[in-house]
C-alpha cells in the first residue's frame, strides 16, 4: 500500500506540473481519472471535455480498450475465447493457431523493427526473460549463465511464423516464447490515444508508468503539455522528495515520451541491484546507461526505440537517434550526466521552453 500511495502522489506531482495553473477555458473543464490493473502500472487521463458525461463516456471506452489490449499482450493468464500471448505460447509449437489481431498487428511491427535494429529489442526472448523473471520473484540469487545460454538457442524471431490472412501464429522452434512486455505498453497507449483522438475529447494526456501520450493542446490557454523526466536517482519511497526526482520537464503536444530505466523493476543480490531490461547480447542487464527518454509521435515506436537505446552505448544510441527523422532522446548516463539530442533541446524548460510560448516540435 505504501510503494501504491508513493506511486500515486509522484504522479500526481508530476502531472500538476504538467497540467499547470493557467484558467480554464469557459466552455471546457478539466477531468482527471486513474485506471487500475492493466499493464502492471496505474494510468491516469487528464482530459479537457464540455461535460463531465462527455469525460466520462471517453476515458470508458479508454478504460476498455486498455483492458481488452491488456488481455491480449498478458503472458501469464488465459482468458476465455481470447488468442493472447499466453495462449499462443502454450499452444503455437504444436501448429499455427489463432491470435488476438492486436497480436498479429504487434508482432508484424516487432519484426520489423526487429529487422531494422538487430540484436536489441527481441519479442522472441521469452525463455531468456522468464528465467530472470522468476529469479528477480524469488529475489535471492542470480540465474546460472549455462541456463541462460541454453534459453538463448531459442530465442529466433524468424521461428515466429505468422500468417496474416489466417490470423495465426506458429512457433519452428518448440522451446521459443514470446515476450512483448518491451512494447506492448507504448503499443496499447498509442491505441488507445487513437481512439481519443477520434472522439469528442481529442484534448487529452495519458500517463502509464513511464509512457506518455498527449493529445491536442489542453484547452486552457496553453499550447502545450508537459511531462517530466525522472531522476534515476531518486528515491520513489520517499513521497516528500518527489520535487528533488525531477531532471527536466518536457513540452509537447500530439507526441509521446517514453522511458526505459534500470529503477523500474529490479532486485538486489549481494549488494547489487539487477533491473529488467537484459541485453540479448549478454544475457544480463544491459549497464550501457541508467535511463533513455525518447520523445516521437507514436507511443509504440517511442517504447520500443527507449528500450532499444537503453541496450546501446550512448554512442551507438546517440547515432541511432541522429539518424531517425522525428526522433529524439534524452541519456542519463552511469556517471550522472547528461546527454541529449539537438532537437530534444527545443521541447525541455531548462533549454527555455515553456507550456504557452511556441516552440518548434515534431
Amino acid at each position: 500500500m505504501k510503494r501504491f500511495l508513493t506511486v500515486l502522489l509522484s504522479l500526481t506531482f508530476v502531472l500538476t506540473v504538467a497540467c499547470g495553473c493557467s484558467a480554464q477555458s469557459a466552455s471546457y473543464e478539466k477531468y482527471t481519472r486513474y485506471i487500475f490493473d492493466y499493464f502492471d502500472t496505474v494510468t491516469q487521463i487528464i482530459g479537457y471535455a464540455k461535460d463531465s458525461q462527455t469525460f466520462d463516456r471517453v476515458t470508458d471506452a479508454a478504460r476498455d480498450e486498455l483492458e481488452r489490449l491488456h488481455r491480449a499482450f498478458d503472458a501469464y493468464e488465459l482468458y476465455d475465447g481470447v488468442g493472447n500471448v499466453c495462449y499462443v505460447n502454450q499452444n503455437a509449437a504444436a501448429g499455427p493457431v489463432r491470435a488476438e489481431p492486436e497480436l498479429i498487428d504487434l508482432l508484424l511491427f516487432c519484426k520489423e523493427q526487429q529487422a531494422l535494429f538487430p540484436g536489441k529489442v527481441n519479442v522472441a526472448m521469452g525463455a531468456v526473460l522468464s528465467i530472470w523473471h522468476d529469479y528477480r520473484e524469488e529475489g535471492v540469487a542470480l540465474p546460472d549463465m549455462d541456463e541462460l545460454q541454453a534459453a538463448a538457442a531459442h530465442c529466433d524471431i524468424d521461428d515466429v511464423i505468422i500468417d496474416e490472412e489466417a490470423g495465426t501464429v506458429y512457433f519452428a522452434d518448440p522451446e521459443l516464447t514470446l515476450d512483448v512486455g518491451a512494447v506492448a505498453k507504448g503499443f496499447a497507449v498509442e491505441r488507445v490515444a487513437q481512439l481519443m483522438l477520434a472522439s469528442d475529447m481529442p484534448s487529452f494526456l495519458i500517463s502509464a508508468g513511464g509512457n506518455v501520450r498527449t493529445g491536442e493542446a489542453p484547452l486552457d490557454g496553453r499550447l502545450y503539455w508537459g511531462t517530466s523526466i525522472r531522476n534515476p536517482d531518486s528515491d520513489e519511497t520517499d513521497t516528500l522528495s518527489a520535487t528533488e526526482g525531477i531532471l527536466d520537464v518536457m513540452y509537447f503536444t500530439n507526441g509521446s515520451a517514453v522511458t526505459s530505466g534500470d529503477y523500474q523493476r529490479y532486485y538486489i543480490v549481494d549488494g547489487e541491484r539487477y533491473h529488467h531490461i537484459i541485453d540479448p547480447q549478454t544475457l544480463m542487464p544491459s549497464d550501457h546507461v541508467r535511463s533513455v527518454t525518447v520523445y516521437t509521435r507514436d507511443s509504440g515506436m517511442a517504447d520500443f526505440l527507449s528500450t532499444t537505446l537503453f541496450l546501446s552505448s550512448y554512442e551507438e544510441g546517440r547515432a541511432l537517434a541522429d539518424s531517425l527523422e522525428g526522433v529524439e532522446a534524452y541519456w542519463v548516463l552511469p556517471d550522472g550526466s547528461i546527454e541529449m539530442t539537438d532537437g530534444m533541446r527545443s521541447i525541455l524548460y531548462s533549454c527555455g521552453a515553456s507550456a504557452s510560448v511556441e516552440h518548434e516540435t515534431l
